[in-house]
């Protein structure tokens, strides 16, 4: 490995991946079901995602995406860590409140505007009403781009009769591991972000993987969070950083999602979980550490972190006779962001919870792929060590039939 990987350092005593487990990711990887492992070699798709992006990005500069879930958290995640303000606006779309669509789409233009329509399965009760709605008010002279199941599904047979441009999500791959396929990368190359750098830093944490096994990074983060995931019930992901909040609120979707689960591979009762607490460092210190300090010791913490600012001295300045400003005067505020990051960690390991940190040297695209890839590993090498799948999610659909029903579908 010739690139640099994020650093990741475990605050305390873990216990690594066993073999074992091991093998059953491998061999879950040959029999095809960990499709997420392919995105960043399929080089067919990703030419094909980027070169629908950017046909409509001479055409549009307003893209408005009907998602949630799966669907919208990962895209989010890339916007807010990369969107580089290219004059090409990205604006998602993920709750079914008439309200929030009338004001996203108050000053548009419908010649000016794209709609992509995201649901893998083709059924998504929310996505459709949104883009419905989305429809509605742009009317029909606005595209659509549809990103589902390449071949099944009612929003499949509809794209295609209506002759709207399609994307494929591979059949292999969950909603909740879909951001570096075009779920992610189409808003995200309309955009103008680097679509292939997502893509290099996923390969990257791959081939760690692939070459370095049980001490790969994504193992170590695995063996880290699996250590005190059933006497740390809860699991706090904090970025110090608002730019990766949103990187936050999808490893809540991916790791609750894949890991809350009521039964294990055999059948057993086992009523697994961890519960994920995204949460925004510094804001959250006036909020949450409260809790986590003196309240019941019941969570693992991560501490997220990008950047090095360098530690400048106080100059002198306006404020330099204010006991409670001087030491401030002059210094960049990521200075005092990073000192609270170290101070909050110092703070929670003090008191007995196990802290674990993530770094990254900076946030560019490089990166993000990497923290997504190993995330993502983690998640699946975790819950095969638990016993249970972490691929499916049979405990959504019982609100969905339910919903379905009160909606009068037919059939339900």
């Amino acid at each position: 490995m010739s690139a640099q990987l994020f650093d990741f350092k475990p605050g305390f005593n873990w216990n690594s991946v066993q073999p074992e487990t091991l093998e059953q990711f491998n061999l879950w990887r040959k029999q095809g079901r960990l499709g997420f492992l392919d995105l960043p070699y399929n080089l067919t798709l990703h030419r094909d995602t980027a070169e629908l992006a950017e046909m409509y990005r001479r055409k549009h500069g307003t893209l408005f995406v009907a998602g949630i879930g799966g669907s919208s958290l990962g895209l989010r995640a890339i916007l807010s860590a990369l969107n580089d303000q290219s004059g090409r606006k990205v604006i998602v779309a993920d709750s079914p409140d008439s309200r929030v669509i009338s004001r996203a789409v108050a000053n548009a233009s419908p010649r000016n505007s794209l709609i992509s329509v995201v649901t893998k399965s083709g059924g998504t009760a929310e996505t459709l009403s949104i883009f419905m709605e989305l429809r509605r008010k742009l009317g029909k002279d606005a595209p659509v781009v549809a990103i589902t199941d390449p071949v099944n599904g009612q929003l499949r047979e509809l794209a295609e009769k209506k002759g709207w441009s399609t994307l494929p999500v591979p059949a292999n791959v969950g909603g909740r591991f879909s951001v570096l396929s075009p779920v992610g990368l189409f808003p995200a190359a309309f955009a103008g972000i680097d679509t292939a750098g997502l893509l290099r830093g996923a390969a990257e944490i791959v081939e760690d993987f692939e070459t370095n096994s049980g001490k790969s990074l994504a193992a170590v983060i695995a063996g880290a969070f699996l250590s005190r995931f059933k006497s740390h019930p809860v699991h706090v992901f904090m970025p110090y950083s608002d730019y990766l909040y949103d990187t936050a609120l999808w490893f809540a979707q991916l790791w609750a999602e894949s890991l809350g689960k009521a039964v294990d591979l055999n059948g057993n009762t086992v009523a697994t979980g961890q519960t994920p607490l995204a949460c925004r460092g510094p804001a959250d210190q006036h909020s949450l550490v409260q809790l986590f300090m003196e309240g019941p010791a019941d969570k693992t913490v991560t501490i997220v972190t990008e950047g090095n600012p360098e530690n400048t001295e106080p100059q002198p300045g306006e404020f330099s006779d204010q006991p409670a400003m001087n030491y401030l005067e002059g210094r960049n505020p990521d200075i005092l962001r990073m000192a609270e990051a170290e101070a909050t960690s110092t703070a929670l390991s003090e008191r007995g919870l196990p802290v674990n940190r993530l770094h990254l040297p900076c946030i560019n695209a490089g990166y993000l792929g990497q923290v997504f890839m190993a995330l993502e590993i983690a998640t699946v090498l975790t819950g095969l060590a638990l016993g249970v799948d972490p691929l499916n999610q049979p405990g959504v659909e019982r609100g969905k039939l339910l919903a379905y029903k009160a909606m009068g579908r037919e059939g339900y």
